[in-house]
């Protein structure tokens, strides 16, 4: 006992004890990531903005979708490289964390060079297909070929962050993004005021923070304890424990994949209301992630919780924790949501000055902002049951009802009612079908699981 005590020494265990407390010291600091990662991303449009043209603006635009899908895919397969580790950590069961920790670090490298390559050869011919104006191809080939060189790195650092969160480390993933978001936003002005450069500036500026990122992780897993120890001469795949991953991990990538392929298809629909009316959705959206950034933490932490609790086979903790953290997680999201609709026009301001959009956005949010608890089902239930291995259903229920029912309801009411509510109340009602689908997918889930161990 004491040899296990000593193995597992730097590993914080999820398995005993409280619930409460370290389950809100491991979600604080994915909020602050998440902060971080959107303060960046947001100073980093600010400087194309205000220091590049119309046209250097929208090169970054055109290639920004294309980007988000191939990351997304493999963002959503290092969730498989966690379940697998906090199932594994959960069991005790170190020659399983340590076969996929070096298994997904095989796999980010060979896929993140395989994605790099095929996108940085194919760029003009891709941005055509997307009916990319010619005016803007130039400089959107630029930004996407020295964007994705970082492919490999960003990949990589989603796979180590996954495997550091699976043991309860979630301070560390936080301190690199930190870190490296105020050096993204230090090689932007760099780039563009010191040393103008353009588009290729604010893409080298991510390149050389993505590559950061990765090293200091890569340093972050060296010093790991047992069982999670990166090692560069023990780096390669283990078939059976990729296809566990991949099992787990390509239903999430590929439901990213598919949201942000629906979101563009969202966007469609709100174009047709006129400029007005996509800057307020536009200045709601930016508000919309104070709300759907700590509903995003409590989802990860549900996944490494019940990963370990699962790998250890305590089903009563799995329940009692995920439905712990979903109340917790519904009360923030009460607080924040409220808060905001109590000063709407002042938080909608600090996005967009013209008080006619302040105004439409304010609508925007007054329909959909009241019911954004329902989202909690869907992001701690999701990833619950994600933790338990089964990441099909969650799949399955966020494309049917996010994707494909809300572009059904949206072509409805667009060709019905016609109005900004309408569009706007498609968000609750299509949150309000999944989170039902969600509680009778983790019910079910419970029951099975419960049942199998009983006769076990």
């Amino acid at each position: 006992m004491a040899k296990e005590t000593q193995k597992y020494k730097h590993t914080p265990d999820m398995t005993s004890g409280t619930i409460v407390g370290p389950l809100l010291f491991f979600i604080l600091p994915i909020i602050g990531s998440s902060i971080f990662q959107q303060l960046y991303n947001t100073v980093d449009f600010i400087f194309i903005g205000n220091m590049l043209d119309r046209t250097a603006a929208a090169a970054v635009g055109a290639s920004s979708a294309l980007v988000y899908c191939c990351i997304g895919l493999f963002s959503g397969i290092s969730v498989g490289t966690g379940v697998v580790i906090a199932q594994a950590i959960g069991a005790k069961d170190d020659a399983r964390a340590d076969r996929a920790l070096h298994t997904s670090a095989g796999f980010s490298l060979l896929g993140g060079i395989v994605l790099s390559t095929v996108t940085i050869v194919f760029a003009p011919g891709i941005l055509r297909l997307l009916n990319t104006p010619v005016s803007v191809i130039p400089q959107a080939v630029v930004y996407m070929r020295l964007y994705m060189l970082s492919a490999p790195a960003m990949i990589f650092y989603n796979m180590c962050a996954g495997a550091l969160r699976a043991t309860g480390d979630s301070d560390t993933p936080f301190h690199i993004l930190a870190l490296c978001g105020l050096i993204n936003v230090a090689a932007d002005a760099l780039f563009l005021l010191v040393i103008p450069m353009g588009v290729a500036g604010v893409a080298l500026a991510t390149l050389l923070s993505q590559v950061l990122s990765a090293v200091l992780a890569i340093l972050a897993l060296r010093r790991k304890g047992d069982p999670l120890h990166l090692r560069a001469r023990e780096i390669r795949i283990d078939a059976a424990i990729l296809r566990e991953v991949l099992r787990i991990g390509l239903p999430a990538g590929f439901q990213a994949l598919v949201i942000t392929v629906s979101n563009v298809i969202v966007q469609y629909y709100i174009n047709a209301f006129g400029e007005t009316d996509v800057a307020a959705f536009a200045a709601f959206y930016k508000v919309e992630n104070f709300i759907y950034l700590p509903i995003m933490a409590f989802g990860q932490a549900a996944t490494t919780f019940v990963g370990q609790n699962f790998g250890a086979r305590q089903m009563r903790r799995v329940m009692r924790g995920s439905n712990l953290t979903l109340l917790m997680c519904i009360a923030v999201t009460v607080c924040i949501s409220g808060l905001i609709l109590l000063f709407p026009e002042t938080v909608l301001g600090w996005f967009m000055k013209d008080s006619a959009v302040v105004k439409r956005a304010v609508l925007i949010a007054c329909v959909s902002f009241p019911f954004y608890w329902l989202y909690a089902f869907l992001e701690v239930y999701g990833g619950a049951l994600r933790g338990m291995g089964n990441s099909l259903e969650p799949m399955v229920i966020i494309i049917s009802s996010v994707c494909v029912l809300r572009i059904a309801l949206l072509a409805i009411f667009s060709h019905t009612v016609g109005t900004l509510q309408s569009i706007a109340s498609v968000y609750p009602i299509t949150w309000g079908g999944a989170a039902l689908c969600f509680i009778i997918a983790f019910w079910l889930a419970m029951k099975k699981y419960r049942s199998e161990i009983r006769n076990t």
